[in-house]
């Protein structure tokens, strides 16, 4: 049973490392792009030399020039070649055999066409001469006439074995070498270069235009791969903790952004070097993530772009660095998503002021250079605004995150759950109010999420709006449905409320962070009442009549769990003052914890105390006491009377005027 778990870790933890390699490759094609390119020009014959080359060791070399003099000299002295032709021979053979002429003649004819050497075109005539001669004198002339139509050469130059035979010469020919002595300068940088001096480079194995070649493209590759693995290495090392703050997807769209982003200022940089918007990304993890969270990114980065931007790789670091910062600070400052478009504005004038001040520092631009740079780094700032705007919709609806900005829009009471909520179950919403407006407070003064608090108290029992009347704060006209079913089935009625919650929620496709408020809010607490009320009936068991839970497991859900328990209970008041108050809340957060509804939060026992502390402050001020004022005729009642009475003094006093403290007249 426990190795289903164990599967699906590892199998996250391969989706992992699968997105970690691909994100490597990635990486690695665009640093490519930007280095795979680079390699020096191979020497050539006629160019100036890189650098001064100089003899390592003593040495000899070949004297090409000298050596390939030596076997050209072998090679022409091999004569041509001759082979004989049998067909020519054939021929010529058959012709004089059949000829007629005297055999002397014949038989001198075949025997020079037969040797070895046999006839060649520069022999003919001397040949047909000395036959001649052999034949009687009578026929010589008809003998010679005979010859010089029938004979022909049959030994012909072979121009294959003729080069066989000179390459032959030319390879026994020994390489001439000179001397190379050591530390001799061999040609010096700036100087142009001959063929010899390659040769000699090439034989001493200080150039070779392969190996160099080779050796480049060895260390291109090296240097990427090394680059990329610190660029991936963050992604690797924090793993364990993006796994545990954010969901596979929501990594990945964080990953996927920040490629495209780099490969779009690639593209981009290669037109201008100073137009980066690259600081679209931190901005966007500033609204997704917080700022804390942004600025690592945007270190990262500002280092990412200083390795694509070739030109002027300074001056892109620091220009991403600060107009980063300064859109992911007011990122999370502001409060409504068109401040996005004003904080990369912001940063695009950040970065460009830091341009301008990196300039005027260190030079390196013309004035108009530096003025177009900065035009060109705000238009960039205000690019990255816009897209901004364009990507957190996606990042909401799509990849699951819940910005501020989204929050304070699930909190206007036009959001159609709350209008149902408004209308369908007034009295709880009014409570869900007052436990939003409690939870905010506690949640600020512990540290979290007010925000995310405070709606997620806001939305918690939308569970109630299936069956409203069940609950006593919708009981306007005093009938208690529950009065005329049994304690079980209330049970039922009033636990199903938290799953209804969730599958609200669920319906209305809002986030998963606030799902929580609504399954952990009760725990796994007891009905008391209507436990009480089984009791009364008979025999039964407490674990009966528990919430199905969970229960809490944050600071703003365990909060929340206390602000609901100390809001209800805080009705039963009859005299609330803020010491009946104090005592109810303590009363609460013991109970809560004797029953161990807070192990799984944060909360400690100061965070309790200052938690008691706003709720008493609040609910203090909530459920104050008001004088009872007058009414209009109970005031013009009272007019009356005091209009009155002075005429009944003034009687009074005039039989009494003249009359002293002691009663006696005074004397005229």
């Amino acid at each position: 049973m426990s190795s289903t778990p164990r599967r699906l870790r590892m199998a996250a933890a391969g989706r992992y490392w699968l997105l970690a390699l691909l994100a490597a490759i990635a990486f690695g094609l665009i640093l490519y792009s930007v280095y795979g390119t680079r390699q020096r020009t191979p020497l050539r014959v006629g160019q100036p030399s890189p650098q001064t080359f100089v003899a390592p060791v003593a040495t000899q070399v070949v004297d090409l020039i000298a050596t390939q003099r030596e076997r050209q000299s072998a090679r022409a002295q091999i004569e041509p070649v001759y082979t004989s032709d049998l067909q020519v021979t054939t021929l010529v053979l058959a012709a004089v055999t059949s000829s007629g002429l005297p055999a002397p003649v014949i038989d001198e004819v075949i025997s020079r066409y037969q040797a070895p050497r046999g006839v060649r075109a520069a022999d003919l005539a001397g040949l047909i001469g000395e036959v001649t001669r052999l034949a009687p004198a009578d026929r010589q002339r008809e003998t010679r006439l005979v010859l010089e139509r029938r004979l022909a050469a049959n030994s012909v130059p072979n121009d294959r074995l003729t080069q066989v035979a000179r390459d032959a010469a030319a390879a026994a020919v020994a390489p001439v070498m000179q001397s190379v002595e050591a530390g001799q300068v061999l040609v010096r940088a700036g100087e142009p270069l001959t063929d010899d001096e390659l040769r000699v480079l090439d034989q001493l194995g200080l150039y070779n235009a392969r190996d160099e070649a080779a050796s480049q493209t060895t260390w291109i590759v090296v240097g990427i791969v090394l680059l990329t693995i610190m660029l991936v290495a963050p992604l690797v090392t924090t793993r364990a903790m993006l796994r545990s703050t954010m969901s596979f997807r929501k990594v990945a769209f964080l990953v996927a952004l920040s490629l495209a982003v780099l490969a779009l200022q690639r593209l981009v940089v290669g037109a201008s070097p100073n137009f980066l918007f690259a600081f679209l990304v931190p901005l966007v993890v500033a609204a997704l993530l917080g700022p804390r969270a942004a600025m690592p990114w945007a270190a990262w980065m500002a280092l990412a772009v200083g390795l694509i931007v070739q030109a002027s790789p300074l001056f892109a670091v620091a220009a991403t660095l600060v107009g980063s910062a300064v859109a992911a600070h007011l990122a999370r400052s502001l409060t409504n998503r068109l401040s996005l478009l004003f904080a990369g504005t912001l940063g695009g004038l950040a970065a460009s002021v830091s341009l301008v001040g990196l300039v005027l520092l260190g030079g390196g631009m013309t004035p108009g250079g530096m003025a177009a740079g900065a035009g060109l780094l705000f238009a960039g700032g205000v690019l990255a605004g816009v897209l901004a705007l364009g990507l957190l919709p996606i990042a909401e609806s799509g990849f699951g995150f819940l910005t501020d900005f989204r929050l304070v829009e699930l909190s206007s009471p036009n959001h159609p759950l709350l209008q149902r909520l408004i209308t369908e179950a007034p009295g709880t919403y009014q409570h869900s109010l007052i436990i939003s407006n409690l939870v905010d407070q506690a949640v600020k003064n512990v540290g979290g999420n007010a925000l995310l608090a405070r709606v997620g108290a806001l939305y918690h029992d939308v569970g109630k709006i299936k069956r409203p009347g069940f609950f006593v704060e919708n009981q306007f006209s005093g009938d208690n449905p529950h009065d005329r079913v049994s304690p079980h089935l209330s049970y039922l009625i009033i636990t199903n409320h938290v799953r209804e919650g969730v599958e609200l929620l669920e319906e209305y496709r809002m986030p998963e962070e606030l799902t929580a408020f609504a399954a952990e809010h009760h725990g796994t607490t007891v009905l008391s009442y209507f436990y009480k009320r089984a009791l009364d009936e008979g025999q039964v068991e407490e674990l009966n009549f528990r919430y199905p839970g969970p229960k809490p497991r944050s600071k703003e859900t365990g909060i929340l769990m206390l602000a609901d328990a100390v809001e209800s209970a805080s009705r039963t008041l009859s005299d609330p003052t803020p010491t009946s108050i104090r005592s109810l809340i303590d009363r609460i957060v013991k109970q809560r914890l004797q029953d161990g509804q807070l192990d799984e939060t944060p909360l400690n026992f100061h965070d309790l105390d200052v938690v008691a502390a706003t709720f008493q402050r609040m609910l203090t001020a909530i459920l104050h006491r008001r004088i009872n004022y007058p009414s209009a005729e109970e005031v013009r009642g009272l007019k009356r009377s005091k209009a009155e009475a002075p005429a009944k003094e003034g009687g009074q006093g005039g039989a009494r005027r003249g009359v002293g403290r002691d009663g006696t007249l005074p004397s005229r």
